[in-house]
């Protein structure tokens, strides 16, 4: 892909608008996610010779593109009768808002739409297919080994979608959901009504009602308990490059792909690691330590991040100096 991207966008790069301070910038963008590809381009034109050179490119290495799948579209406006797209599994679309809700440019400018994703149609039904065929196979299963089959399956799709505008998506699915395993319930006790299926399957736990719930406490994860994590914006025109460490390691900690703790460490130690003192960039590995080397105190007190190299330093120090000690003890002194 990295190939087509070159080839596109070699020639059809050179196509600039003045930014802010007189700097050119691109116009077309090229985003893949394998096997599929959305080319971005301002004018219509360019995009269609674009569209043409890729089909080329295509066909000079044997393929084509998806004739169903491949079209030319708005975000904003309507072209052809549709407007928007969907890709990875959202969908990507803008709306025109008022001055209190628009989305704005780097200068604060108001651009008079929001752009908003969310998950796709097809997606929400592919997941809600999944989850039935898992309770058409269980259906002899007990509650407790349901809960344990569906619950990854739910938890995972949910994290996948919760960087999206998906509360709205995450409502519908458990309302979906609790009418399968209302089904699924109903299958079980043919001879039973409803309000004795309820009450065997559905408890209230704490203040929260219609929980499905075995008696030992295995609870149904519901799509709704993941919460929206927004995606923070990179701040006007800053760039990884530009020197201000402080910043882009303190806006690791808001990635959605970080974990808690790591999250709670960073703050703590204000984006630098313990070991070097340096400050943690994007591409770096980060790993959790014990300060006391017990893994068994979990304590946040007792845990610091490093870089991966600089925890391998650390417990290198460490087996070095056991080392020394197991000698000496034995009478071998190394100097």
């Amino acid at each position: 892909m990295k190939t087509l991207e070159s080839h596109v966008l070699r020639k059809r790069a050179c196509v600039v608008r003045r930014g802010a301070g007189g700097k050119g910038l691109r116009t077309q963008y090229l985003a893949c996610g394998l096997p599929d590809f959305v080319i971005f381009h301002s004018n219509r034109e360019e995009l269609q010779k674009t569209a043409d050179r890729v089909t080329q490119w295509l066909q000079d290495v044997g393929l084509s593109l998806n004739a169903k799948k491949t079209r030319i579209t708005h975000t904003l406006t309507p072209y052809q009768g549709q407007v928007g797209f969907d890709f990875l599994g959202f969908t990507i679309r803008q709306f025109p808002v008022g001055k209190t809700h628009t989305g704005r440019k780097v200068n604060r400018d108001a651009l008079g739409f929001k752009t908003i994703i969310r998950p796709s149609q097809e997606a929400i039904k592919r997941h809600t297919l999944v989850i039935k065929e898992h309770l058409r196979t269980l259906r002899s299963a007990s509650q407790e080994q349901l809960i344990k089959e569906l619950n990854p399956v739910i938890w995972g799709w949910a994290a996948y979608y919760k960087t999206s505008i998906a509360s709205a998506v995450f409502k519908r699915c458990d309302t979906i959901l609790w009418e399968q395993l209302m089904s699924w319930a109903k299958a079980r006790h043919p001879n039973k009504g409803s309000q004795w299926v309820v009450k065997k399957y559905w408890h209230q736990v704490e203040k929260r009602k219609w929980v499905f719930v075995t008696p030992k406490g295995v609870e149904m994860r519901m799509h709704s308990k993941t919460s929206i994590q927004r995606y923070s914006k990179v701040k006007g025109t800053a760039s990884p490059y530009d020197g201000k460490l402080l910043y882009w390691s303190q806006r690791l900690k808001k990635h959605p792909m970080m974990h808690e703790t790591k999250a709670q460490l960073l703050q703590k130690q204000q984006g630098k690691c313990r070991w070097c003192e340096l400050h943690f960039k994007d591409e770096d590995i980060l790993e959790v330590d014990h300060i006391d080397r017990n893994r068994n105190n979990n304590d946040l007190s007792n845990k610091m991040l490093l870089h991966r190299h600089c925890h391998d330093e650390r417990h290198a120090k460490f087996v070095d100096a056991e080392k020394l000690d197991k000698l000496a003890s034995a009478g071998i002194n190394i100097k």
